[in-house]
């Protein structure tokens, strides 16, 4: 066997490798609690160079999935933070300083809100935030600390109404809701909301060719792009389940009739949707969804 055959056959094994790894990596995302895939999500974004790639140098931006956006729970908690209530979940001593943050939520109003914030462009830096919004720049980085903890911790701030005599605890990632133009996927978590990470791999190399980035530098970003598109495979494929749930089940939804519910097996929407059956079941373990 010749260099070229022997080179060729180590590339294609490397490639074998690689993808298997990726696939085991995805597996073990699939099946990471929400707490934890959410704090890892805040943990990504939170760090020196998702803030560079996204706000300086708009190579990464949040891209919205089709019929999804943030749970009108999330809006209701609010209300009842800045009420100073606590409703049935014992949440007052954990926010017993939110108050004042969630009614400067309350005062810019919810498209301001939206705008800013929970669906931010890129290239928006704090002080234009502060400004169009009437606020200080320490409320600004209080109300994204707000978010932030919210999407960690949103199954405590709603938690599944299912309860299980043998110690399984369901966590609840969404509630199906009536939108304007049917039944949209109102995500309990803000990062869920936001949707996917689209990563602009041409403006990146055209960076690398200018020298924006040492070796090192390059390096890194790679390894945190690996990391933003193994995130995304989580959030595809959660997306991806519960629009084939709403779908198949859009008769019960509408009129709430038990009788209306269709049987829907693993398999079956496996098929609907191209997944394979063992992503379906590592995506939906102990979750739970909210029905109208």
């Amino acid at each position: 066997m010749g260099n070229l055959e022997i080179q060729q056959t180590q590339s294609f094994q490397t490639r074998q490798e690689l993808k298997l790894i990726l696939q085991l990596e995805q597996a073990d995302l699939l099946e990471m609690p929400e707490e934890e895939f959410n704090r890892l999500t805040t943990e990504v974004e939170s760090s020196p160079l998702f803030k560079k790639l996204y706000r300086k140098e708009r190579i990464i931006r949040y891209q919205r999935y089709p019929r999804t956006d943030i749970s009108s729970r999330f809006y209701q908690l609010n209300e009842e933070i800045a009420a100073g209530g606590t409703g049935t979940l014992d949440i007052e001593s954990l926010l017993a300083d939110k108050a004042g943050i969630v009614r400067q939520i309350q005062k810019m109003g919810l498209e301001n809100f939206k705008r800013y914030f929970l669906y931010p462009e890129p290239g928006v830096n704090v002080e234009e935030i502060a400004q169009e919004c009437n606020l200080e720049l320490p409320e600004v980085e209080k109300i994204n600390s707000l978010i932030n903890e919210f999407s960690i911790m949103s199954e405590f701030y709603h938690p599944s109404a299912l309860s299980s005599g043998h110690g399984i605890y369901y966590s609840k990632v969404a509630s199906i809701e009536r939108g304007s133009e049917g039944f949209v996927i109102g995500y309990l978590s803000p990062s869920y909301a936001r949707g996917k990470y689209s990563i602009d791999y041409e403006r990146f190399e055209e960076l690398m060719r200018d020298g924006a980035f040492s070796a090192a530098g390059a390096k890194e970003a790679r390894r945190l792009f690996k990391k933003l598109e193994l995130i995304n495979s989580r959030k595809d494929t959660v997306t991806r389940i519960l629009q084939g749930i709403v779908e198949k089940q859009a008769p019960y939804f509408e009129s709430g009739d038990a009788k209306a519910l269709l049987p829907f097996s693993q398999k079956e929407l496996a098929e609907r949707i191209g997944l394979v059956p063992s992503s379906i079941s590592r995506a939906i373990s102990d979750k739970s969804l909210e029905t109208p």
